[in-house]
């Protein structure tokens, strides 16, 4: 049994990690932090287990196996670092970072520990991503050239239990906007899927429309329009949103020398046109709709690496991957050039 305690019990603790948390044999839900007053208490007394005051606290008790790192941003690094340094295993939410040198410091405290760091890029386990990876390595549309992908919501405004109050609004504790919040998913997606680091990105970042509580505007990105360029030459658009008001928008698309294939098409998940003017389509026991909180096996497979003793399916090096595009992303806005990852 893993001894899992909880650090920030807003919504994404409360929508995808204690749900999942919840019916795993393996795992606990053993305390929970939050800075909110009675939101820990509110969480402990649901799902059982303890409240903790502080970090501090916690990480003093030997009971607690595993931490996962549900905070703004901002602050995943100072956790994380903490309770790897006690011996605890860390998940922690995308992105792992705010800068390079933070999530090097999380891979350091790891590697110094031997507890393991897993980051909880959960888009790779949805169904149409598995399925295009899967065809995309078959080569079933000959050689990778392009890919474009679009992922919008209306705003964390609208999930957040804290409204336009929420840390995802304020640059002190997320650090970024929304080619952070949202963009993390599909930086680490395509890379994952495509199978190559990323070289270079182009990269325009503006605020068009989101406003904190006073009416003002935000002084963090709203919308993000990337270039990409891949070390294995793939090149591809990355379109992320928190002005999608239909909260619809969510296709990718792979362009290979023998085909196209089309994630979350209107009528099929994944469909598969070839040059030959043909038609695959593929669909899953369950198409759930964007705006559900899909609720994947990442918990699950943290907590299997603990009880097997292997590797994190997605490793601090891949959220660092990550950290370190969002770096670039950041200097080509503020130059209008292309700017290199710089490793």
């Amino acid at each position: 049994m893993v001894n899992v305690l909880i650090v920030g019990c807003g919504g994404i603790a409360g929508l995808r990690h204690i749900p999942a948390l919840k019916v795993n044999p393996d795992a606990k839900l053993y305390g929970f932090i939050d800075g909110a007053p009675g939101r820990a208490a509110a969480k402990a007394e649901e799902c059982g287990g303890k409240v903790f005051e502080s970090l501090e606290e916690a990480l003093k008790d030997p009971a607690i196996d595993a931490v996962i790192v549900c905070t703004p941003a901002r602050s995943h690094c100072d956790i994380s670092v903490a309770a790897l340094k006690a011996g605890k295993h860390v998940l922690c939410e995308k992105p792992m970072a705010v800068s390079a040198e933070d999530a090097k410091k999380m891979i350091a405290a790891s590697k110094e520990s031997g507890a393991k760091l897993m980051i909880s890029h959960n888009q790779r386990r949805y169904d149409p991503h598995i399925k295009a990876k899967e065809l995309l390595e078959a080569g079933e549309i000959g050689k990778l050239l392009t890919f474009r992908t679009f992922l919008g919501i209306k705003g964390p405004e609208y999930s957040s239990v804290d409204g336009k109050n929420a840390g995802y609004f304020s640059k002190a504790m997320s650090g970024r906007g929304v080619m952070s919040d949202v963009g993390a998913h599909r930086i680490d997606l395509m890379h994952y899927i495509v199978g190559s680091k990323y070289k270079r990105v182009l990269s325009y970042n503006p605020t068009l429309a989101k406003t904190k509580p006073d009416g003002t505007p935000i002084d963090l990105d709203d919308n993000s329009m990337s270039i990409v360029e891949m070390e294995n030459g793939v090149v591809g658009i990355l379109v992320t949103s928190w002005t999608s008001m239909s909260g619809k928008d969510r296709i990718t698309q792979f362009f290979g020398t023998k085909g196209v294939i089309t994630l979350y098409r209107e009528d099929h998940p994944v469909v598969v046109e070839y040059e030959d003017g043909s038609t695959a389509y593929y669909d899953f026991p369950y198409n759930p709709d964007q705006a559900e909180t899909v609720i994947t096996d990442i918990d699950k497979i943290f907590i299997d690496c603990i009880k097997n003793d292997e590797e994190p399916f997605v490793t601090g090096e891949d959220g660092l991957e990550v950290v370190l595009t969002l770096d670039a992303m950041e200097e080509s806005n503020a130059s209008g050039t292309w700017a290199n990852i710089k490793r």
